[in-house]
């Protein structure tokens, strides 16, 4: 992934260098945005200290949004909904969250009643 970008930036340059030969400088501009954003990415890969845990390389201490839904007992785009709150990530177009804090959660929110909600079990 990381000689991937490396060539990016490289392809970014000369694209860069072009563009200023034509006088386009709109497009250097916005190539040269371009290759900044590669460099920080570039940069996130290099600092292995910061990094986030991939949900994907670990898929046993992560739940999807329906499994967390259902540790919740919520609907999944409530759970879509607080992602910042309930520290997911979005991996691959899919939300991944945390086993530890999806089931402090729901253990903290277990026996608490909603507001307008009748519960299953009580007679019309």
């Amino acid at each position: 992934m990381q000689s991937y970008i490396s060539k990016k930036i490289e392809q970014c340059k000369t694209k860069i260098m072009h563009a200023l030969d034509r006088n386009d400088y709109m497009s250097a501009i916005k190539l040269r945005a371009v290759q900044k954003e590669f460099e920080e990415l570039l940069n996130a890969f290099d600092n292995a200290g910061n990094a986030v845990i991939d949900a994907t390389d670990k898929p046993q201490i992560f739940y999807t949004t329906r499994e967390a839904a259902d540790v919740l007992g919520v609907h999944p785009s409530s759970v879509t909904r607080k992602a910042a709150f309930l520290h997911g990530q979005k991996i691959n177009g899919r939300w991944h969250f945390p086993k530890k804090i999806i089931d402090e959660e729901g253990l903290r929110t277990r026996g608490r009643v909603r507001p307008g909600r009748r519960p299953h079990n009580s007679p019309r």
